[in-house]
């Protein structure tokens, strides 16, 4: 029994000491292989591979490895660039823009900072992306070697557009800013050898095409000036013979046969516009990315609307209206959250004692209980201040619209607007852009600056703001049903038109319609 028991104990001391020896030592060295491993491993999926490199963020920041911390951190960042999480990006980059890694860390400081910016411009948060741009420039000079420097500096100056870019139609001397940064980023791109191990040859031209892409673009917004759709077609033609001489397969190309596309719409040959958008489609699928995607729904929409194929125009015209709503909405919460996270400045919020959990919980629940009671006492009075709201907003509608830096095209707008034509139902972004002679992708942004609305927003606020003043001034149109006051501001159903007018007013039709006959209201308003 005994000579058992002895046996068993060191058995047992052995284990130990085996499971001891096998247990890796956490150290710099151990750090540095694991993340080699994991950045040339490419069996590993995504989501794998950002539990891994926090795992070793969290032990390097055990030992205190503020390199390996950065590393780590950086690494998971360009995963989430993949995947166009910017909340994510901006909070994690707030994190480690204070490590403090030493010289050889300009690179990655560089990027991260390059990566913040980005993510805080498509946003919106476009101050706080251009002081993070600068940053990234100042970054990108310390690098010593050549080819780095150059690749990188071209990376921030292509990217750096994107703040001018933003705010092109408040200030229109930041076109030529774009321009100036394109062709920097160019000059810095073609400086590079091909030498380096990592700075490859077609590293160098995806960048150079992606530039020309860009130049093209802003040609194209205004292509009804002379010379334009030339010389976009000439970039264009430049960024297509790279990417086939080089066989570069990329995101980017994506947009390369989207702006395609838009040549071929601006030429009037829609054909090849729906040929490219197609091929722009199915490169997406490759590449996932809705802002993409809706850009190829738009240039199909508007291709199929100029053929006069109806059923395919409003197919793509309602695949981009709900994706565009859909990134809007995403953008605005994710823009709000985003913000928070730099007021807070990423600060852990300390978890609560259960006892204080138990106690809000119980708090909450009281409030929520007191809520329901007092519900349905308080609802007929705020949907009464709703109503005296919206009278009053009808009463005092100003005429006298601030003026925007384009004058002509606000000015369409408004005479747009005093036709009426919106209650048409078949009314398309595409349609309008074409009666004020310009294209779709400026008209649908120049809305959004100046109006603060997607093209359908806007054009269901003209929709309900009509037929408001038509309930007001004309008691005959109380006597409506639901389906004859659609049809009368432009709406195809009873359903499209109740919701649109909830949404615009926060009360429903009915409610207006009988408060109004209630209250005999007679006013005076200009139509």
């Amino acid at each position: 029994m005994q000579k058992s028991l002895l046996l068993f104990f060191i058995s047992f001391l052995l284990i130990i000491r085996i499971s001891a020896q096998t247990k890796p030592i956490i150290n710099e060295e151990y750090i540095d292989n694991k993340l080699e491993e994991l950045r040339f491993d490419e069996k590993i999926s995504d989501n794998d591979k950002e539990k891994a490199l926090f795992k070793l963020k969290a032990e390097s920041e055990k030992i205190g490895y503020n390199w390996g911390i950065l590393k780590s951190g950086r690494r998971v960042i360009e995963i989430y660039e993949r995947q166009n999480k910017n909340k994510e990006i901006i909070k994690l980059a707030t994190e480690l823009k204070k490590i403090d890694a030493g010289p050889k860390a300009a690179r990655t400081m560089a990027n991260l900072y390059r990566a913040s910016a980005l993510s805080l411009g498509y946003l919106g948060l476009d101050e706080a992306s251009l002081k993070d741009f600068r940053t990234a420039v100042a970054y990108a000079k310390k690098i010593e070697d050549p080819d780095v420097k150059n690749y990188t500096s071209g990376l921030i100056y292509s990217n750096i557009t994107l703040y001018f870019f933003n705010k092109r139609l408040e200030n229109k001397s930041y076109k030529d800013s774009i321009i100036s940064y394109h062709k920097k980023s160019i000059a810095a791109s073609e400086l590079i050898t091909g030498k380096h191990e990592e700075i490859t040859t077609e590293k160098k031209y995806s960048n150079i095409s992606f530039n020309y892409v860009r130049l093209a673009i802003l040609y194209l917004e205004e292509a009804n000036k002379p010379g334009n759709i030339e010389i976009a077609e000439k970039y264009l033609t430049k960024s297509l013979n790279i990417v086939n001489k080089y066989n570069l397969l990329e995101n980017d190309n994506v947009i390369l046969m989207n702006q395609l596309s838009w040549l071929y719409l601006e030429k009037k040959e829609y054909k090849k516009t729906i040929e490219y958008a197609n091929l722009a489609r199915d490169l997406e699928k490759q590449f996932p990315d809705p802002t993409n995607r809706v850009e190829s729904f738009e240039f199909l929409s508007s291709a199929y609307t100029e053929l006069g194929d109806t059923k395919n125009a409003k197919l793509y015209m309602d695949k981009y209206t709900h994706l565009k709503d859909s990134i809007r909405i995403t953008e605005k919460n994710n823009a709000d959250q985003s913000f928070n996270v730099l007021l807070s400045d990423s600060k852990k919020i300390e978890k609560r004692k259960s006892l204080k959990e138990i106690i809000t919980v119980s708090v909450i629940s009281c409030l929520l209980l007191f809520a329901v009671i007092i519900y349905w006492k308080r609802k007929n009075k705020i949907l009464r201040k709703k109503y005296e709201k919206l009278i009053t907003k009808l009463n005092s509608i100003d005429e006298n619209q601030e003026i925007s830096s384009n004058e002509n095209l606000l000015q369409a707008l408004e005479n747009f607007e005093k036709s009426k034509k919106y209650i048409t139902e078949n009314i398309s972004l595409a349609s309008l852009a074409n009666d004020l002679d310009t294209n779709t992708t400026y008209l649908s942004e120049f809305i959004m600056a100046n109006k603060n609305n997607t093209y359908s927003e806007y054009i269901d606020n003209l929709k309900i703001k009509y037929i408001l003043q038509k309930l007001v001034t004309d008691s005959s149109y109380r006597e409506y049903d639901m389906n004859s006051l659609a049809e009368k501001c432009g709406y195809n159903s009873s359903k499209d038109f109740v919701k649109a007018f909830k949404n615009e007013t926060g009360i429903t039709p009915l409610y207006f319609i009988n408060k109004l006959k209630k209250d005999n209201l007679y006013l005076n308003l200009q139509c």
